[in-house]
């Protein structure tokens, strides 16, 4: 299965803000500019999507920007790609004018692949952005196992 970019970089928006939690919003450039060099635009249109999902919250004005909306912890990562990726096809057939595949009267894939899905949904509907997070370093000088 293969994720829109736009879903892609919504994730990523969400980790980043989850990395490094502050009083302040995070501006939209700031985050174009971690996230590769971005399109502010773009950026600004999945910011859009995630705050009307109720993922993060956008402050307008000086000091404004983008913060989120909920502990990491509470974000479930199935949850929110369900709801980025909208009803996208993953094949042909499961367009709602079920395309052009011949096959499609006595097939059986389509079946596989529709729970294929909803497997990777309900995998990822158990993890959650702070899930998605680099380890914490131990501190410099920490033996590993000790404690």
């Amino acid at each position: 299965m293969r994720l829109l970019a736009s879903t892609d970089f919504a994730l990523r928006v969400l980790m980043r803000l989850a990395a490094e939690p502050t009083a302040r919003p995070m501006s939209v450039e700031a985050l174009a500019r971690d996230l590769g060099g971005l399109s502010r635009n773009h950026l600004h249109k999945i910011v859009q999507d995630l705050a009307a999902l109720g993922a993060v919250r956008t402050v307008r004005g000086a000091g404004g920007g983008v913060r989120l909306a909920a502990p990491p912890e509470a974000l479930s990562v199935g949850a929110l790609i369900r709801r980025l990726e909208g009803d996208q096809p993953i094949v042909e057939c499961f367009r709602a004018d079920a395309g052009t595949c011949t096959l499609s009267p006595g097939c059986r894939l389509r079946g596989f692949l529709r729970d294929a899905r909803e497997d990777f949904y309900r995998r990822l509907d158990g993890q959650t952005v702070a899930d998605c997070l680099p380890a914490p370093r131990a501190p410099a000088g920490a033996i590993a196992g000790a404690g």
